[in-house]
């Protein structure tokens, strides 16, 4: 029905359009604008949740039903949900059609699928965001009868990288907005960049040329500054205010 160049077009287009906004109401109205074109009705976009995160703050957008969300929060299908199990091993993009035809499902497995269509998402597309540290986020639109041609594959894999940009982007400057704390000094971001990469005060007194109280006590002024109570909070923090980067 669609050509290639069509295909091609639509994607150029959406992504100039999306550099253009900078409300995160608007990215999101032109991200699902978009994905009705592909016959998805829905679409969510998170992070896996890293050390100290809550579930809630890895999300970027999900306009799924209520009802769906909250039941699989409740019943913690990500333990079983075979769409979670292949993104963890395989960082292609992939169908949820995909996953039925080359996997043995187990009967769980295959009822947290079949619930999904209750709500109207029949197929579903994943496309796994790999950052570099290693975690890995993904873009996931779905509807009752998509188009998961090749083609169309190609297309959303992209608009899902640029759409995870730019809710990300969006979203941190709102953040940045909202969240005012003293900024750390530059021994302090060094600090705790070593402490998001896992060293202990002992390894980061070392690379430092440092005595351990003195790290600690670098690392305890910064959790105060950036209102953490847990160092691997504080990262998170740090991070997420552009303290520090990984």
């Amino acid at each position: 029905m669609f050509n290639g160049d069509e295909y091609a077009k639509r994607t150029l287009d959406f992504v100039e359009r999306l550099q253009q906004l900078e409300r995160y109401e608007d990215i999101c109205r032109h991200i699902a604008s978009e994905l009705e074109w592909f016959g998805f009705s829905c679409v969510s976009s998170w992070s896996m949740p890293g050390p100290g995160d809550e579930p809630a703050d890895c999300i970027l957008l999900n306009n799924r039903p209520k009802e769906y969300v909250d039941r699989y929060i409740e019943r913690n299908y990500v333990l079983r949900d075979p769409v979670v199990t292949e993104l963890r091993r395989n960082l292609q993009p992939f169908s949820w059609g995909d996953v039925r035809a080359n996997r043995d499902l187990t009967k769980s497995e295959k009822s947290i699928m079949d619930e999904a269509r209750e709500f109207g998402a029949n197929d579903g597309f994943i496309v796994p965001i790999v950052t570099l540290s290693g975690s890995v986020s993904l873009f996931s639109p779905c509807g009752a009868d998509p188009n998961l041609s090749q083609r169309a594959r190609a297309a959303i894999e992209l608009i899902g990288m640029y759409s995870f940009q730019a809710l990300q982007r969006s979203l941190l400057a709102h953040k940045r907005q909202e969240t005012a704390h003293m900024p750390l000094s530059p021994r302090e971001r060094e600090v705790m960049h070593w402490v998001a990469f896992g060293k202990t005060d002992e390894e980061i007194a070392d690379i430092l040329s440092l005595s351990t109280p003195t790290v600690t006590w670098h690392v305890e002024n910064a959790k105060r500054k950036l209102d953490a109570f847990r160092r691997t909070y504080a990262v998170v923090r740090a991070i997420r205010s552009g303290e520090i980067s990984l």
